[in-house]
C-alpha cells in the first residue's frame, strides 16, 4: 500500500510538472492577442490586428504616470522616423477617462492612434507578464502579429531600436 502511494505521487508530481513546464514555454496566440480591440477615444472599436504586416509596439499608459510621460516623444519620434518602414505605435490608456485623456492631447498631441483601454487593458497586461499591474508596459509584435518582446517599465529609445532591427532595416 505504501509503494502504491509513493507511485501515485511521483505520478501526480510528474504531471504537474509537465503541465508547468507546458504553461512555462507557450506563448501568447497572436492572433488572439491581436484580435483584442479597444474603443478609440470616440468609442469605435479597434481591433489590434487592424496593424497587422507592421511592426506593432502597443504601450500602455497614463496621462498621471511620469514614467509614461517621460518614453512619449521618443515614440513620437520613432514613428514619424520609422513609420513610413513599417513601425506602429498605439497607445493605450489606462485608468484614465476618456474626457480627461482628450484633454491631456489636446496639450500634448500624438503622431500615433490613442485607444481607450479602462475596460480590459489590465486584463490584458496581465497575459503580457504584468502581474503587478504596474505602467508603463509595452508589447511588441512582429509583422506576422507574433508577440516578441514585452518591456515593463520604461521602454528606452535604444531598447526599442534593439528590439525592433530584426524586422524593419
Amino acid at each position: 500500500m505504501k509503494n502504491l502511494l509513493l507511485v501515485l505521487i511521483a505520478l501526480f508530481a510528474l504531471a504537474g510538472g509537465i503541465v508547468f513546464q507546458h504553461r512555462l514555454n507557450s506563448t501568447p496566440a497572436a492572433s488572439t492577442e491581436l484580435e483584442t480591440a479597444f474603443p478609440d477615444l470616440d468609442g469605435k472599436p479597434h481591433a489590434l490586428s487592424e496593424w497587422k504586416g507592421k511592426v506593432l509596439i502597443v504601450n500602455f499608459w497614463a496621462t498621471w504616470c511620469p514614467p509614461c510621460l517621460q518614453e512619449i516623444p521618443e515614440f513620437v519620434k520613432l514613428q514619424h522616423e520609422l513609420g513610413p518602414k513599417g513601425l506602429q505605435f498605439i497607445g493605450i490608456l489606462t485608468d484614465d477617462e476618456a474626457d480627461k485623456a482628450r484633454e491631456f492631447l489636446q496639450s500634448k498631441p500624438l503622431n500615433y492612434p490613442v485607444l481607450d483601454g479602462t475596460v480590459g487593458a489590465r486584463q490584458f497586461t496581465a497575459k503580457l507578464g504584468d502581474s503587478a499591474g504596474v505602467l508603463p508596459i509595452s508589447a511588441v509584435f512582429d509583422p506576422t502579429g507574433k508577440l516578441v518582446h514585452t518591456e515593463i517599465g520604461v521602454f528606452t529609445r535604444d531598447e526599442v531600436l534593439e528590439k525592433i532591427k530584426p524586422f524593419i532595416q
